[in-house]
């Protein structure tokens, strides 16, 4: 079988689930008879991962001025522009796959002229496809604006890109609806998980020690930056009730983002810090996620999680909301439990129904486990990805 030369062009290499599914995907593409190159625009924990993988790693120094400083603006995306065309040079590199770049996914078309480059797909990662304020910070004024142009511009290039990448069906439904690809162009691959990483046996006890979290506690986990999209202010807001009701109930909270210092007030304010563990981005997430007993991310939007993939990998029990993607994943009553996005009082019903019934919760993380074996694999992802390179280039 004829190898494909891939490069997968990603902004950073920081903590992230995005930034997992390059890792994971790149990892198991080699297995498919791939050739795999990363190209990332700021540097990250997760490219020793991939170097010791066997996958080449290359960083650019992504954009430093706005649009609207437009010499000195053109000047960056000129110098991009020269760069990858060597790194696809250097590599013989015939498909290009983006990742989480927005506006340069159309400087990445425009290497679609370059020899060799036979494909170009851009991959979607949110069903909430339209910019946010967080993303503008400083410049509100902008918003509206550039979400329009945004939309109009990804809708004009629709018809040149080689495809769009859903990593569910929400955000299939999401890109059909925003953009207005032509028909066929748009392709849902799911996320995958890589089964071999997670549900390894461990010392509990030794691992709950590196958090502070007793060994006799029971362990709801959530992993997840500190983000409005994620929920956590839906999770503090059910807190107290479980914590009263549950005295051996211990919260860890993995992740860092914007809103950790809004989230450690309240943690404070609910006098709970003993109990509840911000312990921000770990190398170690698969074991933290082993020593705990329940999985619980209540997001407002999504894409496909992949920490709910882990989770569920680890062999969790997990509480989850029923937002895009998630739905797809998790079987509701048997491989978990879905609530509504923002019902506080809903999700902490769930989470104390599987605290009050540990073997219903047992049964449902073998089933979750199963679930994502069978439908949710890095290896399947890998290949039907590979068998759309192929396709493209044949």
């Amino acid at each position: 079988m004829r190898r494909v030369r891939v490069l997968q062009v990603v902004s950073d290499l920081g903590v992230g689930g995005g930034q997992e599914v390059v890792r994971t995907l790149t990892r198991y593409l080699i297995e498919a008879d791939c050739v795999p190159v990363v190209v990332t625009l700021r540097d990250g924990p997760l490219r020793a991962d991939l170097e010791r993988s066997g996958i080449t790693v290359e960083v650019l120094q992504g954009r430093t001025r706005s649009l609207a400083a437009l010499p000195a603006a053109i000047s960056e995306l000129r110098r991009l522009h020269r760069e990858l065309a060597a790194i696809i040079a250097r590599h013989r590199i015939e498909v290009i796959q983006t990742h989480l770049l927005r506006s340069l996914d159309f400087l990445i078309l425009t290497l679609r002229a370059e020899p060799g480059v036979r494909a170009v797909f851009w991959t979607f990662h949110n069903a909430r496809l339209d910019l946010r304020p967080d993303q503008l910070p400083g410049y509100p004024w902008l918003l509206w604006p550039k979400r329009l142009l945004y939309r109009l511009l990804y809708r004009g290039a629709a018809r040149f890109v080689d495809g769009f990448i859903a990593v569910s069906d929400d955000v299939a439904t999401s890109v059909r609806r925003n953009f207005r690809p032509p028909r066929g162009r748009v392709f849902t691959i799911a996320n995958g998980v890589d089964t071999e990483r997670y549900g390894l046996r461990i010392d509990r006890g030794a691992v709950r020690d590196r958090v502070g979290i007793p060994g006799t506690a029971r362990v709801l986990i959530v992993v997840a930056k500190l983000m409005e999209q994620k929920g956590h202010v839906v999770l503090l807001r059910a807190l107290p009730r479980l914590l009263k009701s549950y005295p051996d109930l211990h919260v860890l909270l993995l992740g860092d983002g914007p809103l950790r210092s809004m989230l450690t007030a309240q943690v404070e304010e609910l006098r709970a810090a003993a109990r509840v563990h911000m312990v921000g981005n770990r190398r170690d997430v698969s074991d933290l996620l082993a020593a705990s007993d329940l999985f619980v991310l209540p997001s407002l939007w999504e894409g496909l999680p992949m920490a709910l993939l882990e989770a569920m990998a680890t062999g969790l029990p997990v509480v989850i909301t029923r937002v895009s993607g998630s739905g797809e994943v998790v079987v509701d009553g048997d491989s978990g439990l879905l609530v509504p996005p923002g019902d506080a009082e809903r999700l902490g019903a769930a989470i104390g129904a599987l605290l009050d019934e540990p073997d219903r919760a047992r049964h449902m993380g073998r089933a979750a486990r199963q679930r994502v074996e069978r439908s949710f694999s890095a290896r399947a992802q890998a290949s039907r990805h590979a068998e759309l390179y192929r396709r493209a280039t044949s």
